[in-house]
């Protein structure tokens, strides 16, 4: 392709694009300038406006009523609590109830924790200690003795049970069943066995055998 060609191809590209992006390009312009005066003749002066308002209306008055109102009032009630309720509470915090509190602190200690530790530490601690010592040996001691006792009963269990009625299965129960084994239930099987065979062949011969 020659370049005369590129160059006819490039300008009917160019101009198709240009009249299809034009509307929209116009469009476009169109939008901007028209929100461009609506934002400058109406919404901004319409928000300058409320400003004034909010700020004429709302700021102002609310700034007055907080520098002459407000703030008076709370400085006022502010001293009040100060010298009504928190200095009395402080006075009577740090010259009754704290001087109140540690007389019956000493009181309650003199009479009553100190007896209490000194009878723990030279009283029942050293019972206590003696007393779990002393349970502690005679658990271990108890356990020692119910495991003898334990060992005695199951060699008494053993001779007086136990032992015979080992000899009485190995010597008497083991040759009776060997015997019944041998001479009665070896037998038995034997008779059970002909009569099942002579029953099948009653039954061919009366019904045939099978198809």
């Amino acid at each position: 392709m020659n370049t005369e060609n590129s160059g006819c191809l490039t300008g009917v590209a160019r101009a198709i694009a240009l009249v299809v992006v034009l509307p929209f390009r116009l469009l476009w312009d169109a939008l901007a300038w028209c929100c461009r005066q609506l934002w400058r003749w109406v919404l901004a002066p319409i928000g300058r406006a409320l400003g004034w308002l909010l700020h004429h209306l709302l700021v102002i008055p609310l700034r007055w009523l907080w520098e002459w109102v407000l703030a008076p009032i709370g400085r006022a009630l502010g001293w009040l609590l100060h010298h009504l309720l928190a200095v009395p509470l402080r006075w009577l915090w740090e010259w009754i109830l704290v001087p109140v509190g540690k007389a019956l602190w000493w009181v309650v200690d003199l009479l009553l924790v100190t007896p209490l530790r000194l009878l723990w530490r030279y009283v029942l601690g050293p019972v206590c200690r003696v007393v779990g010592a002393a349970l502690a040996w005679a658990w271990r001691v108890a356990g020692e003795i119910s495991r003898a006792v334990g060992r005695a009963i199951r060699r008494l269990l053993w001779n007086a049970i136990g032992r015979p009625l080992a000899w009485v299965y190995r010597a008497v129960l083991t040759p009776v069943g060997h015997w019944l084994r041998r001479y009665v239930w070896a037998p038995v099987a034997t008779v059970a066995r002909a009569v099942r065979a002579a029953a099948r062949e009653v039954r061919t011969a009366l019904f045939g055998g099978p198809r």
